[in-house]
């Protein structure tokens, strides 16, 4: 999707394969306080809102500009490198009297604020959107270890969907930087990538920095992953800044292991039975060293996973263990929402995002167009969580005129949600406005976080056909375009700035 994670893609919402595996769900007894102090996952998800309900509005709908053929993406030439981005921000229109931090907020900005009326232009414009925080912010800090499987088994596709996901579960589930994440990679050998770490900006970048690079190996030692990442939790009960101190202490770390496979095991402990007992036993261990549960969630990728071992790993964990089959993109987003839960909250559903261009001005593209529309056209960009953040990036064309103007109307957008934490539907809309001088001016600040996004959204795209060229036997023509790619990045002009320096 478009959010800041710098190769998370298509990450759409319609409903996953989820699983429960321990027995009818309790939703009383989740919602206990000796429960939920213990289990991070207790919480349900909102329920879904009908796509009807988010547009019982007195603002109208408007409809989506049909896309026309994608042109070239020029990158911007101007050197200077602080900016802030230009444009309007709009509010959510609700009641006045609600809680200013529950609004969700759309910016509109874009890579230049004057263009000569003389000659016709191509103008890359964002729109952005800040979802609030969740307003129940007392929870506690969570610890989680992410056992990442990186053997043959899951090459192709399995290892692209495990990264998309290990990539919305760092930049987009709503961890802060109390929450710490560790990642334990395993093939034939086992190795702690990064050891538990906060979730500060700097936290995130490491932890994509890391994802990024996972690789397919060799063969699978599922047993030694998931113990080893049981180790970081039982090793870091040396950390007694972060024990609890009483059974009522409500800053008390939840923890949890995610294990991300296919579940073919063909080194180690291979028989299930022996593998689930192994695990348990290590589990009950470390919560014994740590006063506390730990629970186990198990995410099965690809059609040939082995879902038996999975499930039976997530059930018999003995700490309300969850399984869930990824068998697309379409399942990631809500996998995490429901096996979060009420700790990284989703703050908005059934977001949409429509545009509507001005007289004269044509919508050339919508870039990372992989998001479903609706009837109407609009972007349907589904499910917000708290303190989520999209960029969605367009070029716009935009026709002379025949004397200059100042505050030229170019895109109008209208953003349409149900607010969970207002329990309404919600819109917010935005105008992006450009001055049409005789001339265009010199010198102009740069618009950095477009031009990141852009990189980001590039690249993506290069890599994705390289791969395409590299399955086809041209390895040479793909590497070629990769070079491109970084070069392009290199000559950017937020080639400094830490997204463009991290691609």
């Amino acid at each position: 999707g478009l959010d800041r994670s710098a190769t998370a893609r298509r990450l759409l919402t319609s409903r996953p394969g989820v699983y429960w595996t321990g027995g009818p769900w309790d939703w009383t007894a989740a919602l206990s306080p000796r429960r939920a102090m213990g289990n991070p996952f207790s919480r349900p998800r909102p329920q879904s809102v009908d796509q009807r309900d988010v547009r019982l509005h007195d603002v109208p709908v408007s409809a989506a500009t049909s896309v026309a053929t994608t042109v070239g993406v020029p990158i911007a030439t101007v050197a200077t490198i602080p900016s802030v981005p230009t444009g309007s921000v709009a509010r959510l229109q609700s009641d006045p009297a609600s809680d200013v931090m529950a609004e969700l907020l759309l910016t509109a900005s874009s890579e230049k604020e004057a263009l000569s009326c003389k000659t016709a232009h191509k103008l890359f414009s964002m729109l952005s959107i800040k979802a609030p925080a969740a307003p129940d912010a007392k929870r506690p800090a969570i610890d989680l270890v992410a056992c990442i499987d990186k053997s043959g088994s899951m090459s192709g596709e399995k290892m692209s969907l495990m990264k998309q996901t290990l990539e919305l579960l760092v930049n987009r589930t709503g961890l802060n930087s109390q929450d710490r994440i560790a990642l334990v990679t395993f093939d034939a050998t086992v190795n702690l990538a990064l050891p538990l770490e906060s979730m500060t900006s700097s936290g995130r970048m490491n932890a994509s920095s890391i994802v990024k690079k996972v690789t397919p190996g060799s063969t699978t030692n599922l047993s030694g992953g998931a113990l080893k990442a049981i180790d970081v939790f039982h090793a870091s009960a040396g950390d007694r800044s972060l024990l609890k101190t009483s059974k009522d202490d409500k800053s008390c770390r939840t923890r949890a292991v995610m294990l991300f496979t296919d579940g073919l095991a063909n080194e180690g402990i291979r028989d299930t039975a022996k593998l689930v007992s192994a695990v348990n036993g290590a589990l009950s261990s470390a919560s014994a060293k740590l006063g506390g549960p730990i629970s186990l969630f198990t995410f099965g990728f690809g059609r040939d996973h082995d879902e038996n071992c999975l499930r039976a790993l997530a059930t018999g964990s003995g700490a309300s263990g969850l399984y869930y089959h990824v068998a697309n993109a379409d399942d990631i987003p809500n996998a995490f929402a429901d096996c979060l839960g009420g700790l990284t909250s989703i703050v908005a559903q059934n977001a949409t995002l429509s545009f509507k261009v001005q007289q004269g001005v044509t919508l050339s593209r919508v870039f990372d167009s992989t998001y479903k529309r609706d009837a109407q056209g609009a972007i349907c960009l589904g499910d917000l969580f708290s303190e989520d953040s999209k960029d969605i990036l367009v070029e716009l064309a935009l026709p002379a005129l025949p004397s200059q103007m100042d505050a030229v109307p170019v895109l109008h957008a209208t953003l349409r949600a149900f607010n969970v934490v207002r329990n309404s539907p919600d819109v917010a809309e935005v105008t992006l406005e450009i001055s049409r001088p005789q001339e265009t001016p010199a010198n102009q600040p740069v618009n950095t976080a477009l031009d990141e996004q852009r990189n980001r959204i590039e690249t993506a795209e290069a890599m994705e056909e390289a791969a395409r060229m590299a399955d086809k036997g041209h390895l040479e023509a793909g590497r070629n375009m990769l070079r491109n790619a970084q070069r392009k990045i290199t000559d950017s002009a937020s080639a400094n700035c830490a997204l463009s320096a991290n691609l």
